[in-house]
């Protein structure tokens, strides 16, 4: 409680002056009490990522921790329907004063914040439901002696009730409705600490995230604006007792895209080359129904492999492995990996295949991604019939109903398209995508007609660049999933 203690003794330290220009070159100044945050570098990338937005055309918008006021008055100078809270009421005062003295008289700010407790209703809800809710998280890792730190910040320190501050909000979203059926939440977050994790939190509660604005600061530190939302809000899931195939099920249909269709039996599923995939209790398999855009088969191929391994990590409680370059060489440590162009491997044995197929019909073209699993061997078939297989369960045991939850969210936070997120640069998938195979490529050769040859590369178009194990400068050769592979492992005796 210290932190707390000291914050009531810089009550009575002078307040100081402050000029802030938003990114449209407006200019306020204002004075601020010692133990209201001041604009810094979050606030302004706080601002241009809500105006990516454009205008806010009079949809409601909630400010949680508003602070001085001033990104909530420049949320207003954009369209939006302002809410503004805070805790500080020397925050609110400040807020209001701002809201004033800038002939804002219509912005409402109150005092209050969320409840930790997700079944108390918390007063700052009933306004809502918003389109769009706003939190400049605290710093979640403990300060400086001499840094400003308010009794909400001190509270983040510790978990309440084991739970993080974005944790509890979502809870509470849920709780009261308080979001709009295209609503959105950014939250302001760093790279360091909880934040790094954040993302991974928010897909195991079932809500897709996106970093879609960063800041890097002179000490190197990231700053992310993470765009949660609803996967699909509109979309009704299909959990169908028996079918063929799932791909096959929503090829044929006139569903919407995002449909997710899980079955408990899949009598004739397929794999790649028109392999079959073997159901099992214990196995999961589900299809979505995906906008195809001007995507390749392969980014599409790519973009579902690494929705799988974030998935995960999420319910194994690490970083999404597509966080940065250390949190990809942190998740491969578990000695799970992609082997290309489309299993999922855990040690050296196949725990998830992934089988993306479209269908046209006239001038208009369907996708699906159909991905199987091998969540448990309940009927013990993968240990008797299936020597190459295994399953989650010898790594981390998951119920049917959170893996479905955690990858429909993993799949929409790379699939669905959603105002403010734009598209990955395919350079970047294809990246990701070539990291998440490197260890695993490492440890094989893949042989062809006889012929042994290492991964050398992964092309741009999802091919791979493969070369003789014999050295031999002119024995590269460029591959794509029309060839019939093998896979041996290297021996390093």
């Amino acid at each position: 409680m210290k932190y707390v203690e000291n914050e009531i003794k810089r009550t009575l330290f002078s307040p100081k002056k402050h000029t802030w220009s938003s990114p449209l070159g407006e200019k306020y100044s204002l004075t601020i009490p010692s133990t209201v945050y001041p604009p810094r570098e979050d606030t302004n990338l706080l601002a241009n990522t809500i105006l990516n937005f454009g205008s806010g055309g009079g949809r409601k918008l909630l400010e949680i921790g508003c602070g001085t006021g001033l990104i909530s008055i420049f949320a207003k100078s954009l369209g939006w329907d302002v809410l503004g809270c805070d805790i500080n009421p020397l925050a609110i005062a400040t807020s209001r004063g701002l809201a004033k003295k800038y002939n804002f008289t219509d912005l409402k700010f109150i005092e209050g914040g969320i409840e930790p407790n997700s079944e108390t209703t918390s007063k700052i809800f009933k306004n809502g439901p918003f389109d769009m809710i706003l939190w400049n998280l605290p710093y979640l890792e403990k300060p400086n002696e001499n840094e400003l730190l308010g009794p909400l910040e001190d509270a983040s320190l510790s978990n309440i009730g084991n739970q993080k501050l974005h944790e509890i909000l979502l809870k509470k979203i849920d709780y009261e409705n308080a979001l709009s059926k295209e609503g959105v939440v950014i939250l302001i977050h760093s790279d360091k600490g909880p934040g790094r994790i954040l993302s991974s939190e928010c897909r195991n509660l079932g809500w897709a995230c996106k970093s879609i604005n960063q800041k890097i600061l002179e000490d190197g530190e990231k700053l992310h604006a993470t765009l949660i939302w609803k996967p699909w809000f509109f979309i009704e899931n299909i959990d169908l007792n028996e079918v063929k195939s799932t791909n096959t099920y929503l090829l044929e249909s006139n569903l919407p895209i995002g449909t997710l269709a899980t079955t408990k039996n899949q009598t004739k599923g397929r794999g790649q080359r028109k392999n079959n995939w073997i159901h099992f209790k214990g196995g999961w398999c589900g299809s979505w129904l995906i906008d195809l855009e001007d995507s390749t088969p392969q980014i599409i191929q790519a973009k579902a492999a690494l929705a799988l391994i974030e998935s995960i990590a999420a319910i194994n409680g690490d970083e999404l492995p597509t966080f940065d370059y250390a949190s990809m060489a942190k998740f491969l440590e578990n000695n799970i990996s992609i082997k290309w162009p489309n299993d999922i491997m855990l040690e050296d044995k196949k725990i998830a295949g992934i089988l993306c197929e479209a269908k046209t019909t006239g001038s208009k073209t369907k996708c699906v991604i159909g991905i199987g699993c091998n969540l448990r061997d309940e009927s013990l078939m993968i240990k008797s019939k299936l020597p190459n297989t295994t399953s989650l369960d010898e790594f981390k045991l998951i119920n049917n109903e959170k893996w479905t939850r955690v990858m429909h969210a993993s799949i929409a936070s790379k699939f669905e398209k959603h105002e403010g997120v734009n598209k990955d640069e395919d350079s970047k998938i294809i990246n990701n995508w070539w990291l998440s195979m490197e260890k695993f490529n490492k440890t094989h050769f893949i042989i062809i007609d006889s012929k042994k040859y290492q991964i050398n590369g992964l092309l741009a178009d999802g091919g791979i660049n493969l070369i003789s194990t014999n050295n031999n400068l002119n024995s590269e050769k460029k591959c794509d999933e029309s060839y019939n592979l093998k896979w041996e492992k290297i021996s390093f005796n």
